[in-house]
């Protein structure tokens, strides 16, 4: 769906406001906690939090900043009741909060694209990526076992079960590790179907660590794997966070071939690209690499974690808060003049 269509189906602002502070109990509560606090500027992270933040800028006479981690209108567009009842309610959301955002950025050039399109914006919003903080590593070669790294939220949509029907294809000396939060009745559907296929001695299901401790953890294994269905917009133009982590683990890379992901992949020659999300398809890619070529690209992804951390990146974002502060405060100043 492009931009014109998305258009047919916006709703009233006002509705789609008033519509938000039914969906949770908790925004009532998010916006009655943030309005005993005083900023300089606001900053929603993400469209679940623009209402509360517009309101809270309103009231408080300063400006407000959107940093979008998804794209938000096409998050769940594979879902026929979502795109009919919710969709409406999000564009309108965040059509009117844009509007009015001192700074708009996104994580992936992508998402920034469909913005500017979908929203007919002056200018494209910034491109801030979501990378971890930069740590030191040591380069560690692969061992006699090759440990392969799933990590992030454990559920459906994410190409795990074809992940696993994949290991089956594996040579040998590779072995799988799962590990996040997820419901238990589909972590218990992924036990189940490792067990039916006899591979409880090469997959592990894992479970999360803190999210201090996740690039740490991750510096333990040899390839990050991420074989993510293209079934969406929102997945075609997704750079996740896993992306920076395992790169900053200074693990190989094998990550479906998406725009964003591939990109970064050839830019810094990281690792492998999984062209389609199929078992097979997953199990060439992981096949293709052996113990030499992932020692390569290990040292490969140490040296570009040197330029793909937050440190590297978070100077632009700081800038613009930074300058829309200023300005909001000069606009004052002649105000009160």
């Amino acid at each position: 769906m492009r931009a014109k269509d998305v258009a047919r189906v916006y709703v009233d602002a006002r509705h789609a406001d008033a519509t938000y502070w039914t969906l949770n109990d908790r925004f009532a509560r998010l916006y009655e906690l943030a309005s005993r606090q005083q900023a300089d500027i606001w900053l929603a992270n993400d469209w679940t939090a623009l209402p509360i933040v517009r309101r809270l800028a309103s009231e408080q006479g300063v400006p407000y900043a959107y940093d979008t981690h998804e794209l938000a209108v096409d998050e769940y567009a594979h879902r026929l009741l979502w795109r009919l009842t919710q969709r409406p309610v999000i564009a309108a959301i965040e059509r009117e909060g844009i509007a009015g955002s001192a700074v708009t950025s996104c994580v992936s050039q992508g998402i920034a694209d469909r913005l500017h399109e979908l929203y007919r914006l002056p200018e494209k919003p910034l491109l801030i990526r979501n990378m971890p903080h930069f740590e030191i590593h040591p380069y560690r070669p692969s061992g006699e076992a090759i440990r392969v790294l799933y990590h992030g939220v454990v559920n459906v949509g994410r190409g795990l079960e074809a992940c696993i029907d994949s290991v089956a294809l594996w040579r040998p000396e590779f072995r799988l590790t799962i590990r996040g939060p997820g419901p238990a009745e589909y972590l218990e559907a992924l036990a189940a179907r490792i067990r039916a296929a006899g591979l409880g001695d090469r997959i592990v299901l894992a479970p999360p660590v803190p999210m201090i401790d996740l690039v740490k953890e991750a510096a333990h294994f040899d390839v990050g794997l991420f074989a993510l269905p293209g079934h969406s917009e929102q997945n075609v133009h997704v750079l996740p966070n896993k992306f920076f982590e395992y790169t900053m683990a200074g693990l190989a890379l094998c990550v479906s071939d998406l725009p964003e992901m591939t990109a970064l992949l050839r830019q810094h020659d990281l690792g492998r690209s999984i062209p389609d999300v199929t078992p097979q398809a997953i199990a060439a890619a992981v096949n293709g690499f052996d113990r030499a070529s992932i020692d390569v690209y290990k040292r490969r992804a140490l040296e570009a974690a040197k330029v793909l951390n937050w440190e590297a990146e978070a100077d632009r974002l700081f800038a613009a808060i930074g300058q829309a502060v200023a300005g909001a405060a000069e606009a004052r100043g002649f105000a009160a003049q």
